[in-house]
């Protein structure tokens, strides 16, 4: 049996429909993640007040990657040009309210680097939580480089979920900060809008009324 052209046709954009909305369900909730949105132009590195879509316990510090005009000693640039360095002048946790449905599952992931230039080459130590809920402690060394991590199906009790980073080290050298980049969040558990499902009875029966008429 052979399907006429606009069959295929309509196949083929029913798919590439059904694609297009599971890639949206994918879409990063995280505002800022890669803390790109405060550009702080030519310098190196700055200190602010607030940035886009975080709140913290003390200043935020940006700095640029070593490969997008940040010091040698810097990290390049993870993603974007630009990066967290999470102390500031002391340890300092830093927070992002989401927006979420309740009951929903979502998925995490960021980048995490020690930093090079620690006194002693003290490691970095850092907290994350979901919602007050610890979910992992890491440890990275001075010389770690960027270090990916994931934690997948974190449930949403509400319609908003708190996304926490708490530097626990080096308590020797409080100032000396590691790094957060490339921070996303996105839904796992979407659910098709019901037109899609109407969508694909639509199809399916249309499919199946063709393969018919040329068996006739």
């Amino acid at each position: 049996m052979r399907l006429s052209a606009r069959w295929l046709q309509f196949a083929a954009f029913f798919g590439f429909a059904v694609s297009s909305s599971c890639a949206l369900a994918a879409t990063n909730i995280v505002v800022n993640g890669s803390f790109e949105a405060n550009n702080i132009g030519n310098i190196p590195w700055t200190y602010l007040s607030s940035v886009t879509g975080w709140t913290s316990t003390g200043e935020f510090e940006i700095e640029k990657g070593s490969n997008a005009g940040g010091w040698s000693s810097f990290n390049p640039a993870d993603a974007g040009g630009q990066y967290l360095e999470i102390n500031s002048t002391q340890l300092t946790t830093v927070s992002q309210s989401l927006s979420t449905t309740k009951g929903s599952h979502y998925d995490l992931s960021f980048d995490y680097s020690g930093r090079s230039d620690t006194p002693g080459n003290a490691p970095s130590k850092m907290a994350v939580y979901w919602n007050g809920t610890q979910i992992a402690v890491l440890t990275e060394s001075a010389t770690s480089g960027w270090q990916s991590f994931t934690f997948d199906n974190l449930v949403a009790s509400g319609g908003h979920s708190v996304l926490s980073f708490q530097s626990l080290g080096p308590t020797s050298a409080p100032s000396y900060g590691s790094y957060l980049d490339n921070v996303v969040v996105h839904s796992v558990s979407a659910v098709p809008e019901p037109g899609t499902y109407a969508m694909l009875i639509a199809g399916l029966a249309m499919l199946a009324y063709a393969k018919r008429r040329r068996q006739q």
